[in-house]
């Protein structure tokens, strides 16, 4: 494909990770299509486009490598590797509460968990969305009205759908993208940010629920002046009953930042980047903030929502080849 060399224009779309300094427009020969090239300033890295992991293919497609991003993602697993074992072998015993009180807790505590872990998992192994790698073809080219300007990622050499940003540790354009995430070890976008609002919900109500529980059991455990909780000395008991709390209490200040702060983006209908970069949508007036909810949750408004194994109806594949990429 041949380009034609015009004046550089800046161009407003680019994300915190582009170069507007560095943007070239040409005419692609025999599309009529006038193509804007965004320069990331990650361009060193072009040979290392693959976000891949050949390391786990029976995990998943999907797997950032990343190693802040992985040892991040195995600390979230370990946190609730010592919530699991503080909460069940230390504060809810049998020897300390009923049985109906214990079962009934037992049962809340694994399925909060299971939630979140499931959400987590999936946020981290989903493909949040990336633009094909070299899409940027004649034969789509042509797709668009003759004369139309079309963004193409330098280093992708993708067709960057509007909203669409280049993230320099995925080395992927990715649709409407929020942010990239190190305790998840993905980007948040168009595909999976359903997934990362229920991790941050689900791991909300365990921390708070959690604190509630420590709670609980620290004031039985010292008005009956440690007979009620015979199963641990009282020293270590206190230890592992604080040390959860400042774990849960840290859990459910970032989750809750976080879920609120995905609400308020998904009901301005904007995400942090265009946010930090003060980037207003007019589109915003055309929608409600239900219209919003089910781009992100589905088109069916349900318990699927709750759901992390429930795909939103609306979203799109990898190997999606349309130029529309918003849904």
């Amino acid at each position: 494909m041949s380009f034609t060399r015009l004046l550089p224009e800046k161009d407003d779309d680019d994300d915190d990770d582009d170069d507007d300094n560095n943007n070239q427009t040409g005419l692609s020969s025999g599309t009529g299509v006038i193509v804007k090239d965004v320069v990331p300033r990650s361009m060193n890295d072009i040979n290392d486009c693959s976000c891949i992991c050949s390391c786990c293919p029976t995990v998943s497609d999907w797997c950032i490598k990343d190693a802040l991003g992985l040892s991040c993602g195995v600390a979230t697993w370990i946190f609730y590797a010592y919530a699991e074992f503080v909460f069940v072998f230390v504060i809810l015993t049998t020897k300390s509460f009923s049985s109906l009180f214990y079962f009934m807790n037992f049962l809340i505590f694994h399925c909060l968990q299971f939630l979140a872990i499931s959400s987590h998992l999936r946020t981290m192994f989903s493909n949040p969305g990336a633009v094909p790698l070299k899409n940027a073809t004649s034969e789509n080219l042509r797709k668009y009205e003759h004369g139309a300007t079309v963004y193409r990622c330098a280093m992708c050499q993708s067709i960057k759908p509007p909203r669409a940003h280049h993230c320099s540790i995925c080395k992927r354009c990715i649709k409407r993208m929020d942010h990239h995430c190190v305790f998840v070890n993905n980007c948040v976008g168009q595909n999976n940010q359903k997934y990362f609002i229920l991790f941050t919900l689900y791991t909300s109500i365990l921390s708070v629920y959690g604190l509630v529980i420590i709670g609980i059991h620290l004031t039985r455990c010292i008005s009956s002046n440690w007979d009620d909780c015979p199963v641990w000395p009282p020293p270590i008991s206190i230890i592992l009953a604080i040390s959860l709390g400042l774990e849960g209490l840290a859990f459910s200040t970032f989750a809750l930042i976080m879920f609120f702060s995905q609400l308020y983006s998904i009901y301005t209908d904007t995400n942090q980047i265009e946010s930090f970069k003060r980037v207003s949508n007019l589109r915003r007036e055309e929608k409600s903030f239900i219209e919003s909810l089910k781009i992100v949750f589905g088109s069916q408004i349900g318990l699927t929502w709750l759901n992390p194994f429930s795909v939103p109806i609306d979203v799109i594949t990898q190997n999606d080849e349309r130029i529309t990429f918003d849904v």
